[in-house]
């Protein structure tokens, strides 16, 4: 039977004009209002705790939009409100509360209207509160109790999840009455049989409006099946959703390993566990896929309430080896609770081609053909571009500057940090016939990509940098020895002010790796294009004028790493040098590495000194478990 509506009289507010009235003179355009304030509860069917009227606040706004009165407690408003003559809004509402957030016994009452005042006259109002938020409640039928020994209901807000609340069975939230804002809704049941299996289940609530009592009512499924039906008292405004449960459930995981070469990060969904068990029993369990013991993950356990997400970091892995993962619950039974089994694989350990740069080959033994730091045996495919050089891992500059005999990069054998190897020498030098003014400084250098040709009109030089690679190493080590010229006899401008800030020539050593697309160049992948015959950077098709932007607005690089501007300066002696490799992303698999070594930091602005010379040796690729995160 629908209930009739009750009527709480918040406040009364009498008239009290007596004295006051006569003191207004007739020049004085105002009138008087009597307000009369109520909360109608008629639709709450499911809520019958008295409401206590001092929550009702009250605003007066004047056609302006100016508030003139207002008060928390309209009790405190015991005589006629003097206003000047004109349209005036009532707003009240529940003080101390707007509604928008989730809660217990939290209703929202508010109301809206408008009243005119009148010169000298004393004007009643009445203004009925109506509830503005909706009523959750949760019913379970007796066949889904005698099902499920646990039950677990948590009803949010779809656009904000964080906007909550949660019933559980046989605890006294399951009959707590629960006030949302009028949106759409989210209900994800969680259960557990008596046998320890999981089971869960979420559906929407839509079209939900204000007054309105939805009640989520869960009983068994019939067949095995999964449905839900609404039936709607119209009268009474109470919306019942009926939702069937099979009674088999199952064990669910959403979960992903982001694996590397020697450790991974595991990642599990169960939104059960946060709410029904004790955390502290959960655990992450792996093995090798071929193992038939499952261990325990010795690091901790983060979880994410929010989203009811569980993570660890599994470390002491082999690289390229095929590993299982599941979550283990001991809740004391002999086989426990686990959830479905999860596959990775870690990566493989790809180490530097030629990184000790012992092997070095050209075509002819004369000094207009160019050094390859390649071995002989691997020094079978030619380019057939306009340039004719040699595809390799490793280049460098020499293919533009071997058109006048120079190579400013080659193997060295007296100069070593490994006895009985070579070293690479980079030596920065004027390529050309400097008193007629025909050529430019070219700083001694190797790099992982491809010299593409050399423009002998304006002495610029087309450049591909990248190689293909898959791995994420977190450092690049190596040696290198340094003699660094201090006059900066080649250059001009904002460069060359910054080496003779610095004393002299500088170095680099840097590494970077890329998930660009690249682009192809004569059936071989490389990450982008150095041109320097064009009129502007043009990042869009990975082709730049002078230098690559490994800056964060660079959205294609993943992580970067160089030696420090100290470090660039040498020691005139072999020194070993340790780049981090400083992590944008740790979940981006990378497409290509760039490594670059220069005997003169600016080169690529035809700036350094023509007495810098550069040593490097034994660079290697170091896969450890402790990746570091770019500031």
């Amino acid at each position: 039977m629908k209930k009739l509506y009750t009527i709480l009289t918040a406040c009364l507010l009498l008239a009290s004009l007596g004295s006051c009235q006569n003191e207004a003179t007739e020049q004085e355009a105002v009138g008087y209002l009597m307000l009369q304030v109520g909360t109608d509860k008629t639709t709450l069917t499911k809520a019958e705790d008295p409401y206590n009227p001092k929550q009702i606040a009250v605003k007066i706004v004047n056609s302006a939009g100016k508030t003139v009165e207002e008060t928390d407690d309209c009790t405190t408003w015991t005589k006629a409100i003097e206003l000047p003559v004109g349209t005036y809004t009532i707003e009240a509402s529940s003080a101390g509360f707007d509604g928008k957030t989730a809660g217990w016994d939290k209703p929202y009452y508010a109301a809206k209207d408008t009243v005119d005042i009148k010169q000298g006259t004393n004007t009643s109002k009445s203004i009925t509160c109506k509830l503005a938020n909706v009523l959750v409640t949760v019913e379970f039928s007796d066949d889904f109790r005698a099902a499920f020994q646990s039950a677990v209901v948590g009803v949010s807000d779809k656009s904000n999840s964080d906007n909550k609340v949660t019933f559980e069975m046989h605890q006294a939230s399951e009959n707590g009455k629960a006030y949302f804002p009028v949106t759409d809704l989210i209900a994800s049941l969680t259960v557990s049989n008596y046998k320890g299996e999981l089971h869960s289940k979420k559906d929407t609530i839509t079209g939900i409006k204000a007054q309105e009592n939805v009640i989520l009512r869960y009983r068994i499924a019939s067949s095995g099946s999964s449905n839900i039906g609404v039936t709607v008292d119209d009268a009474t405004k109470t919306y019942t959703y009926t939702i069937g449960v099979p009674v088999t459930a199952t064990s669910t995981l959403v979960a992903s390993a982001n694996a590397w070469s020697s450790f991974a990060y595991l990642t599990a969904e169960v939104p059960s566990f946060a709410d029904i068990f004790d955390q502290s029993k959960l655990e992450f369990q792996y093995k090798t896929a071929d193992a038939a013991e499952w261990t325990k993950v010795a690091t901790d356990i983060t979880v994410e309430e929010k989203d009811k997400k569980f993570s660890t970091k599994l470390t002491g892995l082999t690289p390229a080896t095929a590993y299982q993962y599941r979550l283990y619950y001991n809740d004391s039974s002999e086989e426990g609770i686990i959830s479905n089994i999860v596959n990775f694989t870690t990566e493989t350990t790809v180490e530097l081609y030629n990184g000790n740069f012992d092997n070095w080959w050209r075509q002819e033994e004369k000094d207009s053909s160019p050094w390859y730091a390649i071995s002989s045996n691997d020094a079978t495919s030619f380019d057939n571009s306009e340039s004719h050089y040699l595809f390799s891992f490793w280049d460098s500059g020499n293919g533009g500057t071997v058109t006048l005999s120079k190579n400013p990069t080659s193997p060295e054998s007296s100069e070593v940090h490994t006895v009985g190897g070579k070293s690479a020498k980079l030596a920065s030098q004027y390529v050309g016939v400097k008193f007629l003014n025909m050529g430019k400084f070219a700083a001694g250098n190797v790099f992982t990509g491809h010299f593409c040709s050399a423009n002998m009109k304006t002495y610029q030089a087309k450049i591909n940098f990248g190689q293909p690679f898959s791995s994420r190493p977190t450092q690049l080590t190596g040696w290198f020895k340094y003699n660094r010229g201090t006059e900066i006899d080649e250059g001009s401008g904002s460069y060359k002010a910054i080496l003779e800030a610095a004393g002299g020539d500088l170095c680099s050593i840097y590494i970077a790796l890329t998930d660009n697309a690249g682009f192809n160049y004569d059936g071989k992948n490389f990450a982008y294009q150095i041109d320097g015959d064009l009129s502007g950077d043009d990042p869009a098709n990975f082709k730049y004028k002078n230098a690559i932007d490994f800056s964060e607005a660079n959205k294609d690089i993943i992580a970067y790493g160089s030696i420090t501007d100290e470090e660039a300066k040498g020691t005139g002696a072999w020194q070993k040098f340790t780049i981090d490799l400083k992590y944008r992303d740790l979940t981006r698999m990378p497409k290509f590495i760039i490594i670059v070594a220069s005997a003169s930091k600016y080169g690529d602005f035809f700036t350094g000194s023509t007495s810098s010379v550069m040593y490097v040796d034994d660079f290697e690729l170091i896969y450890d478990d402790t990746p570091i995160m770019s500031e």
